[in-house]
């Protein structure tokens, strides 16, 4: 998928959405992926997402957008979603995209602040 391409998949009105096509527009790497290994059931993404959740709420760390993509997955039961990911380095955050099986469309987003990564690592 060209950069342009999903850039025009994420326009949208979510701030999460926002904030991965502007990093997307600053030129932040990203990978959608293709594979057959790149295709999981909602509902499995939406249970792993939802300790997930509890993990970074836990710690402190900042999210953009994570309950209301764990309800989306939640909702959209057996269905394939393809995975993708968007990551920004300046600030460090990571985007971690939900989309349909056909790359058609961006179902959920979620962004998760990265600057804690490096103060476990130092640690």
């Amino acid at each position: 998928m060209e950069r342009d391409e999903l850039i025009f998949l994420l326009a949208g009105e979510s701030p999460v959405s926002n904030a991965c096509l502007e990093a997307l527009e600053r030129g932040a790497s990203y990978r959608i992926w293709v594979d057959v290994d790149g295709l999981v059931p909602a509902n499995n993404l939406a249970s792993t997402y939802r300790a997930r959740e509890a993990i970074t709420r836990d710690r402190g760390i900042p999210t953009l957008g994570f309950a209301a993509a764990v309800e989306t997955l939640h909702a959209l039961g057996e269905q394939p979603v393809r995975l993708g990911g968007v990551t920004q380095l300046h600030p460090p955050y990571y985007f971690q995209l939900f989309l349909t099986a056909d790359a058609a469309s961006v179902l959920t987003c979620i962004g998760v602040d990265q600057r804690h990564q490096k103060q476990v690592r130092s640690s």
